[in-house]
């Protein structure tokens, strides 16, 4: 399954300097659709993830038509949006993104216990917030290869969806989105995947997080993933470390306390009765911890240019070591009064960005002072 494959390749990208498992398994899933409408536009982000992690855009050119298909463009309306739901998910577009099974459909997060009661409209509030990414990761992916047209053509229309979904979907009295148009329902799950997804103009994040705080951890283990993304992208790592760390029944916590030695597919058994006990779509925190609490992500293909920017809430200290194609990456922090103090050391030949929240009163670059 493609959302699977995703959070499994952020946490091994994390922890290993080994790359062809997640390439082979994103030329496996091209050509072997699974069910989920969501999970076609996971492909899309797993290839530019791919990119940024390796720079091998001669993956890219071999799927990059079929990756065009994977952004379910062809369900589209005239305003951007797209519906499996108003006639266009036709045999025809099925065949394009290679999917042979049966009852393609939206599924916003599973199993379904663990929707939050999300009222499924025709258009629907988290499957356009995907289509909105994934236009935008097909610009990046198209700008990689040269395709100027292309890439200027899905930046254009990346911002034409995300008008659509404001206008449509997003409830300006209350400051919040709701599940699809015409919906009465607001989900976590509507509200956490564009917030994730950078899509919530700047003057409502503020409401936009408090409403996903009132609703807890209202998701599956899949969706923590988003859920972490959505609160580190609106810069609220305290209650982002809160939930990595909580101890109720629905956290990884949990899962030690009952004897696991790998993630399960759910929270506890009592939610998915026949849940396996090895599910990579449950490792949320091994790519979180690298890619939102320490922020170290490649800035530029390839990790030439690195771009570390921690949130650590209230941690008191934490060390890290990041593999890249070019060496690893290693960094420590640690509390020294009111203030902290990091150490960072990056690979020969590389590049970096390193962006706190908080003044800096002092900065050494190979010993010597440096301006801050």
């Amino acid at each position: 399954y493609e959302a699977d494959a995703y959070i499994q390749q952020l946490g091994h990208y994390a922890v290993d300097r080994e790359f062809s498992a997640a390439r082979y398994s994103l030329a496996f899933l091209i050509s072997h659709a699974s069910w989920p409408t969501e999970w076609q536009m996971h492909t899309v982000m797993m290839a530019r993830e791919h990119y940024m992690h390796t720079g091998d855009t001669e993956f890219l050119a071999m799927i990059y038509n079929d990756l065009k298909k994977k952004t379910l463009i062809d369900l589209q309306r005239e305003d951007g949006l797209i519906s499996t739901k108003t006639g266009k998910l036709t045999p025809e577009v099925l065949k394009g993104i290679h999917f042979t099974g049966e009852k393609f459909r939206d599924i916003v997060d599973w199993p379904p216990v663990e929707n939050d009661n999300y009222e499924f409209a025709d258009y629907n509030t988290v499957v356009n917030s995907f289509y909105f990414y994934s236009l935008k990761c097909m610009s990046e992916i198209a700008a990689a290869l040269g395709k100027n047209e292309d890439s200027n053509f899905y930046k254009t229309h990346a911002e034409k969806v995300k008008q659509s979904i404001l206008h449509n979907m997003f409830d300006t009295q209350k400051g919040y989105f709701v599940d699809g148009i015409d919906a009465a329902h607001a989900s976590l799950h509507a509200n956490m995947f564009p917030l994730a997804f950078n899509l919530v103009p700047e003057k409502d994040i503020s409401s936009v997080v408090r409403y996903i705080k009132s609703k807890g951890m209202a998701c599956s283990v899949y969706g923590a993933q988003y859920l972490l993304e959505a609160l580190y992208q609106a810069g609220d790592a305290q209650y982002a470390l809160e939930v990595l760390r909580s101890r109720n029944d629905r956290s990884w916590w949990n899962m030690l306390q009952n004897g696991s030695t790998i993630t399960w597919e759910a929270w506890d058994m009592k939610y998915k009765p026949n849940a396996d006990w090895n599910h990579a779509w449950g490792t949320a925190p091994a790519n979180i911890i690298a890619r939102h609490l320490w922020g170290i992500r490649p800035q530029s293909p390839g990790f030439d240019t690195i771009r570390i920017e921690p949130q650590p809430g209230d941690l008191m200290e934490s060390q890290i070591k990041i593999p890249t194609l070019h060496g690893p990456i290693q960094a420590s922090f640690a509390r020294q009064g009111t203030g902290k103090t990091y150490v960072l050391s990056l690979p020969a030949n590389t590049n970096g960005w390193f962006i706190v929240r908080e003044p800096v009163e002092s900065a050494l670059l190979d010993g010597v002072s440096v301006p801050v």
